[in-house]
């Protein structure tokens, strides 16, 4: 409902890693058993969970690394066990946006650092999370405040990135680079409402949270300026249809109800009218009121017998 700069060319840091997680479960069921591996001479960077060649570990294991705790390792390694190549991945990756729709995306690597080339835009990553919002498996995970994992030989619990878990926004996805800012895309389905939420490049602040505080203010903006708005009640009039002997006033049998700007003038305009329905448009949102057979339909009764008795006379 409210966009600022929205095909603008950003860095998608970590949000990156959704792509990611589309792509293994394409290919992968969770509980599926997979080994780390990583391409010749990888090096650690950013945020990483310092998995180790040859570890097994399930599918969904690598994804809770992956979507909560945001390890960059676990993008790398699923890139391997996906399609045998880093560069390989990266096209599976392009394919993908392109399929969806994300016209204005390129990806060049599964974790989201910063690299050339490597851009989407805010309308993009809408369509990327209305993907990953359509697959049960992935929000499940990401839901989690936290997962344990004996990687290192003992339990460790990670925790999820996500630090407004706790007020009701289920995910999706947290992330922090030099070009994207804090970036954060939030989904909170309280007060009857999913409201999702994309923020890119908030100020980085000492505590590192201020895409949640810019978050719960696009939040509580929606909340307060966007309603479901009834234009028509039960058994309201709507038209009158008049003719030669009698007048009908059709009504409306249901509420018409449309979600929008409170503070918009919503205008009814006629849209059409034949016999057997009326169409009202309000902005984008169209309704249909039909009209009974009973007033669009006249049966002339006569009696056959005095109308030829009425012509024998004129004819006299």
């Amino acid at each position: 409902m409210f966009t600022s700069n929205a095909d603008e060319r950003i860095s998608p840091a970590s949000l990156t890693k959704l792509m990611t997680a589309l792509l293994i479960v394409d290919s992968y069921n969770l509980g599926e058993l997979i080994e780390i591996n990583f391409p010749e001479e990888y090096v650690y960077e950013g945020k990483v969970a310092y998995l180790e060649s040859g570890q097994q570990m399930t599918v969904e294991s690598l994804l809770e690394f992956i979507l909560i705790y945001s390890a960059n390792d676990a993008c790398i390694a699923a890139a391997m066990i996906v399609s045998g190549d880093f560069d390989k991945f990266i096209n599976l990756m392009n394919n993908k946006a392109v399929k969806l729709g994300m016209n204005n995306t390129n990806f060049n690597n599964p974790d989201g650092l910063d690299a050339d080339n490597h851009f989407t835009s805010l309308n993009d990553l809408l369509i990327l999370s209305k993907e990953v919002l359509k697959n049960i498996e992935l929000l499940t995970i990401i839901m989690k405040p936290s997962f344990i994992s004996d990687i290192e030989g003992n339990d460790k619990v990670y925790l999820n990135t996500n630090k407004l878990i706790e007020k009701n926004y289920l995910g999706l996805k947290t992330g922090w680079t030099n070009e994207a800012g804090l970036t954060f895309i939030g989904v909170n389905q309280s007060n009857n409402r999913d409201i999702l939420t994309i923020v890119n490049k908030s100020t980085v602040n000492e505590n590192k949270d201020n895409h949640f505080s810019d978050t719960e203010i696009l939040y509580t903006v929606s909340i307060d300026t966007f309603k479901n708005n009834i234009l028509l009640e039960t058994n309201e009039d709507v038209y009158i249809i008049r003719n030669g002997i009698t007048t009908a006033t059709i009504k409306n049998d249901e509420s018409w109800i449309v979600f929008g700007n409170r503070y918009t003038e919503n205008k009814i305009s006629l849209d059409a009218v034949d016999v057997n329905k009326i169409e009202l448009k309000v902005n984008e949102s169209s309704y249909d009121i039909k009209i009974p057979k009973s007033i669009n339909k006249k049966i002339w009764k006569f009696d056959f017998t005095k109308f030829l008795f009425f012509n024998a006379n004129q004819n006299t």
